[in-house]
């Protein structure tokens, strides 16, 4: 968040960095492990669903408490869009982890890609979450 008084609900560049460079901190090392690999395998599609809702409920609950309390009906656009911004980008970065360690692959099986992106995307987003509070 931007330090700023009257921008303090917005998302700029430098939220998008941090988010970014905190989701990085646990995807990559979430994305290594075979075992993130296995779990994707074997979770039926209702629980990859469940994890997804989850993340963005736990983030949505943190981004309320940080920014947003005592604001929200005036603010409530910019509510979903920095909750939406923080797991959208942390599913990009697990996304182009997974892909760079021959993992996640969206061409060949999409749905294995998915279901390993949201495994990676739980850790990583709260990560994500927590580093753009720190400003």
């Amino acid at each position: 968040m931007t330090s700023s008084t009257d921008h303090s609900h917005e998302t700029r560049l430098k939220d998008v960095a941090q988010i970014v460079i905190g989701a990085g901190a646990l995807a990559l090392p979430v994305s290594m492990s075979e075992d993130t690999w296995d779990i994707a395998k074997a979770l039926p599609p209702g629980n990859i669903i469940a994890i997804a809702g989850a993340s963005v409920l736990i983030i949505s609950g943190f981004v309320y408490t940080a920014y947003f309390r005592g604001h929200f009906r005036k603010h409530w656009p910019q509510f979903i869009l920095r909750v939406l911004s923080i797991y959208g980008l942390t599913a990009i970065v697990s996304s182009a982890t997974l892909i760079a360690v021959n993992q996640g692959n969206w061409i060949t099986d999409p749905v294995l890609a998915l279901s390993q992106t949201v495994l990676v995307a739980l850790p990583a987003s709260f990560a994500a979450t927590i580093v753009d509070n720190l400003s």
